[in-house]
């Protein structure tokens, strides 16, 4: 049980990767904060954690608002006492596609959902992280980050590679503190929201995005929360502002 004793605050944790995640980390001996703004989904998360003998609570609010992000982690820090690991997985993409399908409202948004909130929880959660001289903040970037989305557009692309560059400032900062940073890239993985793009290609278009996949598929949710918890876990303690590339593939680097 990699995460016995351990707490983690997981951002957009109510479906795709961050349920995955918070499941596996929970199913692994970890408490675990679930985030989001759908509190009903939220508390179906934390119900199948409870009833398979996990710990998990509720972290409702908006991670693109300070606001919110200060009350989330002082409930947070009152209910478990410590956050160990921070997984910044809010986010989501528009069904934009090029530079021309994307308006100034639309770039805002992914850029809040995105990078923003990535920024704002770290801020609110690392004091504490420093004050213990421990910590573990994984950053779900895409695989758009590093190379482009064949399935979102610029605005997505540009705030998944802010990220990866966010994370890689704060692994320097923080590497005296005992806090590593480090961050996945996933590529097209089959998550609600993807699911519905994906089926509005076309299965010519399908067909093709496919065939720059080495191993022929899309991604399963969970693979890439199998990736994010080796990060948060102990297996990864000399591993630093790397960026762990869950694509089947598709990039090389």
């Amino acid at each position: 049980m990699r995460f016995c004793g351990k707490t983690a605050l997981i951002t957009g944790a109510s479906k795709g990767i961050g349920r995955a995640t918070a499941l596996r980390l929970a199913a692994e001996g970890g408490s675990v904060a679930v985030n989001g703004r759908d509190e009903a989904a939220l508390a179906q998360v934390v119900r199948t954690i409870r009833e398979t003998g996990g710990c998990a609570m509720a972290a409702p609010g908006d991670v693109t608002l300070a606001g919110d992000v200060a009350r989330m982690t002082a409930a947070v820090l009152e209910q478990f006492g410590a956050i160990d690991i921070l997984v910044n997985n809010a986010g989501g993409g528009s069904m934009a596609r090029w530079l021309d399908d994307v308006d100034e409202a639309a770039w805002d948004r992914s850029i809040a959902a995105n990078l923003k909130s990535a920024f704002l929880v770290t801020k609110a959660v690392v004091p504490h992280m420093k004050e213990r001289r421990q910590g573990r903040i994984v950053m779900v970037a895409s695989v758009a980050g590093r190379n482009m989305s064949r399935l979102s557009g610029p605005e997505y692309s540009a705030a998944k590679g802010g990220m990866l560059a966010l994370m890689r400032h704060m692994a320097v900062e923080l590497g005296p503190f005992g806090i590593a940073v480090n961050a996945v890239a996933p590529g097209p993985t089959l998550v609600e929201r993807v699911a519905r793009k994906w089926d509005l290609k076309g299965k010519e278009e399908q067909d093709r995005i496919v065939a720059n996949i080495p191993l022929g598929r899309p991604a399963q949710p969970e693979e890439v929360a199998a990736a994010v918890l080796f990060l948060a876990s102990s297996d990864a303690s000399y591993i630093t502002g790397a960026c762990i590339d869950v694509n089947g593939g598709s990039f090389m680097m």
